[in-house]
């Protein structure tokens, strides 16, 4: 009985000293910098000013946005490269404008608004456009911020708006009587005139 009460107290005292072992080790690495260090931000952020877009056929609208850099050195808007996709193209123009003018972006900054690209659509759609424009934006250190989307939508031109095909054509078919009158009149006229000159 004797045994069994010591074993029973040196184990008790065994997990108290393991738990003061650890509680120690545990300290010692946080002071010497060994403890799990938070995640690190990235290195640059694209942020975008407009999160949706509503035009009509035939405008043009410029998105603006802010780069945040915390690379460990100033960067210029000319270091940066933006790809751009999901917008159709063949009815949709998009034109980067990241870079005009220069600026310094110096490091553990935020950027002023910048005019990042600009939609230019055609004047002369006949259905609704809805697309997401994805905007990646990286620099010449090889960073790459996340992905940034902008919801855009373009209404159709009116009815009225868009001419038919053959408008100027049947204008001037339109034309052609009026003018082959207006000829024969001349022409008959200037005939009896002359007649009746020639016969006095």
């Amino acid at each position: 009985m004797l045994a069994t009460s010591w074993f029973q107290r040196s184990g008790h005292f065994g997990a108290r000293l393991l738990a003061r072992g650890a509680l120690l080790a545990a300290s010692v690495a946080g002071l010497l910098g060994l403890a799990a260090a938070p995640a690190a931000a990235a290195p640059i952020t694209l942020s975008t000013t407009q999160t949706s877009v509503v035009l009509d056929a035939g405008d043009s609208f410029v998105i603006t946005g802010q780069i945040t850099n915390v690379s460990g050195g100033p960067l210029l808007t000319t270091d940066f490269f933006l790809s751009l996709s999901g917008y159709p193209f063949p009815f949709v123009d998009v034109t980067p404008l990241l870079g005009d003018p220069e600026v310094v972006i110096p490091d553990r900054t935020i950027s002023p608004v910048l005019d990042l690209l600009m939609i230019a659509t055609l004047p002369d759609l006949l259905a609704d456009l809805n697309f997401n424009l994805f905007l990646l934006l990286s620099d010449i250190n090889g960073n790459f911020a996340d992905e940034v989307s902008v919801a855009v939508t373009v209404r159709a031109a009116a009815a009225s708006d868009v001419p038919e095909p053959g408008t100027l054509a049947l204008a001037l078919i339109a034309l052609v009587p009026l003018v082959v009158r207006r000829a024969h009149r001349r022409s008959g006229a200037a005939g009896p005139s002359a007649t009746l000159l020639a016969g006095t």
